[in-house]
């Protein structure tokens, strides 16, 4: 594997965690954890997959269901068979027809990656 190649994390579905799960790469979950997740990358959440926890992401997609805060950098999907019960904070939220969601929203404008360009906006 290359030094700049990020794997991703996998927890199948049969599998549980008890603990916190941290990578710098994507997560995708099938199975079950029952502790903070966070990744630096992209977070997937798969149909039959609960976390029961906080969930720190830079994007998100949800089909199972989430038991805790979720603060996403950017976009956060909920999927038709998507759940989240907790708070979220993000920059871009949709949620498709029979996803659900239950608790605040704060969302975050979108800044400009480079100070000149934000500038350059304003003029």
């Amino acid at each position: 594997m290359a030094k700049n190649e990020v794997s991703e994390t996998i927890v199948s579905a049969g599998m549980r965690i008890d603990g916190d799960l941290k990578s710098n790469g994507s997560i995708r979950i099938d199975g079950i954890v029952s502790g903070k997740v966070t990744t630096s990358q992209d977070l997937t959440v798969g149909t039959g997959a609960q976390i029961d926890a906080d969930v720190l992401a830079l994007n998100a997609t949800i089909a199972g269901i989430i038991k805790g805060n979720v603060t996403i950098k950017n976009s956060l999907n909920i999927l038709e068979t998507g759940k989240i019960l907790g708070n979220i904070s993000c920059a871009s939220l949709s949620i498709r027809e029979g996803g659900f969601f239950n608790g605040n929203c704060l969302m975050r404008e979108a800044r400009p990656e480079n100070k000149q360009e934000s500038k350059d906006l304003r003029n």
